[in-house]
């Protein structure tokens, strides 16, 4: 029988469950992948060469091109994401699949996706549920 898989994503992890009923009917949940990304907990230091002071704002506070580096890491870890899911479901057999993102970069994720990805979506949450106990991940997707 196949199973459901569940991904569950924020800027910072990507969680991939399955799902699958056992012969009473009750679901389980088994974790098959969990990454956590490291590079938002650097410094602007640590991920980029030029010393402070380098790229100044026309007010001069030196914090000219920070705004822009914090975007283009959004933007590169929604792809990250996007290519983890379209892994995902390329690796793992299944009957459907479930997603939940924060509202903010949800749906540039799915924006990311093939449009089979994007059909065979069931269930698609805008809510940040990465730090959801695995016994109570279920529970949001079966409202």
């Amino acid at each position: 029988m196949l199973s459901k898989l569940i991904i569950v994503a924020d800027l910072q992890r990507f969680k991939l469950y399955t799902s699958k009923q056992d012969p009473l009917g009750r679901e389980a949940l088994n974790l098959l992948e969990s990454v956590e990304s490291l590079e938002v907990h650097q410094k602007m230091s640590e991920k980029v060469s030029d010393r402070k002071g380098n790229f100044q704002s026309a007010g001069g506070s030196g914090s000219g091109e920070d705004h822009n580096l914090v975007l283009e890491d959004e933007r590169r870890r929604i792809k990250e994401i996007a290519k983890q899911i379209s892994e995902a479901l390329q690796n793992h057999n299944h009957k459907s699949w479930y997603f939940a993102a924060p509202k903010a970069i949800n749906n540039k994720i799915v924006e990311q996706l093939d449009a089979v990805a994007k059909e065979s979506m069931k269930i698609n949450l805008h809510s940040d549920l990465t730090k959801i106990p695995d016994n109570k991940l279920l529970e949001h997707f079966n409202k």
